[in-house]
């Protein structure tokens, strides 16, 4: 049975049991804050929030998963950056580990439109899922052959700078139309918010109805 293994920063940012039973339920799941013993012995190892930086390492197993349309949007606060820059898709690349952050070889990508009802949160909460859906259709198309995919284009790439709470604050004196889509962009753990009278208070919005998860997703596969 192939073996997955999940590169965590944090345990307790990794509770997708559901996910794992749902998608990958062919498949001996594992987890840890270091790299295994035998990392070798596993189809895939995926850095979940993972913050370190893997360096000299001799496989070719390792996949990231970068919320942006690489080659742009590299860096910080994807999910934010959606939001605040308005972009009409959301986006998420798998690329294989490369020495450069969010430079590897572009294995898959997924792709739907941005609902108007959908929240940084909300949002999160289905790129969780994909990234899980995306897995299990990796191990499953390449199936103990060597990872392959399209070396990225350096003079297309762009980057997100990297987020910093004065970042999420807005402007009380502009419309809602003006301020409505940093506040899509931000989440309950990074709140949006504005000063009045030198008092701050923070500011979210969510939808009055929820909205379902994307009909559209393509999950596309590119190879060199």
């Amino acid at each position: 049975m192939k073996k997955i293994f999940f590169l965590l920063n944090d345990f307790s940012e990794f509770n997708m049991q559901v996910y794992c039973d749902k998608y990958l339920s062919d498949y001996i799941v594992s987890s840890g804050s270091e790299l295994p013993d035998n990392p070798g012995d596993f189809s895939l190892i995926v850095p979940w929030n993972y913050q370190k930086v893997i360096r000299n390492y001799p496989f070719n197993n390792v996949i990231i998963f970068h919320s942006s349309d690489l080659p742009k949007g590299k860096g910080w606060a994807p999910i934010f950056n959606a939001f605040n820059k308005n972009l009409k898709y959301y986006v998420i690349s798998a690329v294989l580990l490369s020495e450069r952050v969010d430079s590897g070889a572009i294995v898959a990508k997924a792709k739907f439109k941005i609902k108007n009802t959908y929240t940084a949160e909300i949002i999160r909460k289905i790129d969780e899922e994909i990234v899980f859906m995306m897995v299990a259709k990796i191990v499953e198309r390449f199936d103990g052959k060597e990872l392959t995919g399209v070396k990225q284009n350096s003079l297309n790439e762009s980057y997100y700078n990297r987020r910093y709470p004065q970042d999420n604050e807005v402007n009380g004196n502009d419309s809602l139309n003006k301020l409505i889509h940093k506040l899509k962009g931000c989440e309950k753990s990074h709140p949006a918010f504005f000063t009045y009278k030198g008092d701050e208070f923070i500011i979210s919005i969510e939808p009055k109805i929820m909205p379902s998860f994307p009909e559209d997703l393509q999950i596309i596969f590119l190879w060199s």
